[in-house]
């Protein structure tokens, strides 16, 4: 099974904002946030691709945003911010969740891992208890517009469960931001709705 063919697969269908997954007792899971220009279409041809990439049972979980804001009920984390120095070889990312906002740092040196690492850092600050650790991430599609298609993963050793997420942003790194924000954002929503 090749999540990165399904992500591809999953994220060119109209209205896709973002794909991520994760893996409970067998069963892959994969999320699909969809935006308000979704064909009513939209969920059974995500399941119909999901079938025909996994070698796995699997669940197809539609989030629905209206006019691209999340839910109020729902909490999200979001990128504020995103600074690169190169001086420093250091790049910062703000996360904010209602008025509360936390950094993370990455080096650049570790190229687009530095990404996943500065936002893993900065849901800690959210999560503490967050056992996810920085894996790795690439771009898998530059669109004609120059965006960029990026898929980054998390790993939570202990319990040898993965998840992935896709996202597009203006850079790279930009968009290994977003995908690791989309990896994460489900599995953190109870921990941030208890803050």
């Amino acid at each position: 099974m090749s999540l990165d063919e399904l992500e591809l697969a999953i994220r060119a269908l109209p209205g896709v904002v973002a794909v991520g997954f994760s893996e409970i007792d067998g069963l892959l899971v994969v999320e699909v946030q969809v935006g308000p220009g979704a064909d009513e279409t939209l969920a059974r041809d995500a399941v119909v691709r999901a079938h025909e990439h996994a070698s796995m049972p699997v669940v197809v979980e539609l989030v629905r945003w209206g006019g691209g804001v999340a839910p109020e009920q729902e909490a999200r984390l979001r990128v504020t911010e995103l600074v690169t120095d190169p001086e420093a070889a250091e790049l910062t990312v703000r996360l904010a969740l209602g008025d509360d906002a936390a950094l993370g740092r990455g080096s650049m040196e570790h190229g687009l891992l530095g990404a996943v690492e500065a936002t893993v850092y900065a849901v800690r600050t959210f999560v503490p208890g967050l056992p996810f650790l920085p894996g790795w991430a690439r771009v898998v599609e530059t669109t004609p517009e120059r965006r960029f298609l990026v898929v980054a993963s998390v790993t939570d050793p202990e319990a040898r469960r993965h998840l992935r997420g896709v996202a597009e942003g203006t850079s790279p790194v930009d968009g290994a931001v977003r995908a690791t924000l989309a990896a994460l954002n489900r599995v953190v929503a109870r921990d941030l709705g208890t803050r």
